[in-house]
């Protein structure tokens, strides 16, 4: 391809980014004038409000970007590859702590605590673990627990529970777990993209999945459930390019992370798809098998006290059509939710996967949009996007190795995610 078609193709799709935003946006404001249920979107489509808050604090993601975009493509082009994941990961964390200071939203920082963390206590209150998982479909089914516990399994209240038992607990631990789970998908992510497709595009993607406005949203748990699960991913990935005890120890740690992320999150199920993919791709049958079958392990565990994975996921979809889900709709957000998404990846990502040609890379990019759209037709996702579809992004953002000249496109990315902490205020 020419540099002057190139240079069109580009122009042309961010152009129709911009336009499929617009559209969403339009058609938002008539939904809205047209409901009279309260759809709890203050920035329709997205969640929170729209409220300008310009100040000094906006200086700071400002210049922890600019450091990003100065150094970090410099250092996945020459560093070994372990002090570039690690320097990838540090920046993710860097910048995700940065645009979270400037949010200047007072829940910020609790967000994780309120809607999670302080819900611990309705396993003392029930009497102990047994008795809470024994309970917890019928208590889910009923109402009785806050929206977000009515919307997941019981995981993670349960790591927050028998963390608080060994005195990890507080607003500091939680936002720590956070920012593991940003470094872990970041890893994850980079693992994968270079088992599949090659060490050299995945030192080209490693400044993008940094510099997205994803970042401004990785203040809550959607960023551990996908830390989770893509690391889960990673490890099945790499056992199916690998042979005796080392696949086995990698498909042993991603079939526990697996069942893990499931009972974390319904959703992580979706992550199969590109594991599929790419071991069916490679002819892997073992590490499907075996990998299955210890997520299933994990999954039936709790059995033993007497909650059921599917019963949980039933009675979920019961609980969410009793809530606003029913007042928002299905028709419209299975447009909205594509551009909430396209927002996050950035319109760097739009143009990088229109340039994207490389088979191998896009069988990771692909397999994780088809679990997209999977997860966009459920019905299951009527907004909010921008934080529940969290843990596909770092794969998808994999496909910014297709941009050979990083910066001027990370400067792109980081002036929407900018545009973003100055003008949405949102808790996450």
């Amino acid at each position: 391809m020419t540099d002057r078609r190139r240079a069109a193709l580009s122009a042309a799709v961010l152009i129709a980014w911009a336009l499929f935003l617009a559209v969403v946006w339009v058609l938002g404001q008539y939904k809205e004038a047209n409901t009279e249920e309260h759809l709890a979107l203050g920035a329709m489509p997205l969640f929170g409000r729209w409220e300008w808050h310009l100040g000094p604090q906006l200086l700071v993601p400002a210049l922890t970007g600019a450091l990003v975009i100065a150094f970090l493509p410099a250092i996945a082009a020459r560093w070994r590859w372990r002090w570039t994941a690690l320097a990838t990961a540090a920046a993710a964390v860097a910048l995700s702590l940065a645009l979270a200071y400037a949010h200047s939203h007072p829940g910020t920082w609790e967000d994780l605590h309120h809607h999670y963390a302080q819900n611990a206590r309705y396993i003392d209150d029930a009497g102990g673990l047994a008795p809470f998982l024994e309970s917890y479909t019928d208590v889910q089914l009923a109402g009785e627990f806050p929206v977000h516990l009515q919307s997941h399994p019981p995981g993670l209240v349960v790591f927050f529970w028998a963390a608080s038992q060994i005195g990890l607990s507080g607003l500091l631990f939680e936002n720590a777990v956070i920012m593991l789970a940003v470094a872990a998908s970041v890893l994850a992510a980079l693992a994968i993209g270079r088992d599949v497709a090659g060490e050299r595009l995945a030192r080209r993607a490693a400044p993008f999945l940094v510099v997205a406005p994803a970042a401004f949203w990785h203040t809550n748990a959607d960023i551990i459930f996908g830390g989770v699960a893509l690391s889960a991913v990673a490890c099945l990935v790499l056992a199916t390019n690998r042979t005796g005890a080392r696949a086995a120890w990698l498909t042993a740690a991603g079939g526990l992370l697996a069942g893990a992320a499931l009972m974390l999150s319904f959703s992580s199920a979706l992550f199969a798809i590109p594991v599929v993919v790419i071991a069916v791709w490679r002819r892997r049958w073992r590490v499907l098998l075996a990998g299955g079958a210890l997520a299933a392990l994990v999954v039936l565990a709790p059995l033993l006290w007497g909650y059921w994975w599917l019963d949980g996921l039933t009675t979920t979809r019961v609980r969410y059509y009793a809530g606003v889900a029913s007042a928002r709709g299905y028709w419209y957000f299975l447009i909205a939710n594509p551009a909430v998404f396209a927002l996050a990846l950035g319109p760097a990502t739009a143009v990088a996967l229109a340039r994207l040609r490389d088979r191998r890379m896009w069988i990771v990019v692909g397999s994780i949009l088809a679990a997209v759209a999977v997860a966009d037709v459920s019905g299951m996702s009527s907004s909010e996007t921008e934080r529940i579809w969290q843990p596909f992004m770092p794969l998808a953002l994999l496909a910014g190795c297709a941009l050979p000249r990083p910066r001027p496109w990370l400067v792109l990315q980081l002036a929407v995610a900018l545009a973003l902490a100055a003008a949405l205020r949102v808790q996450w």
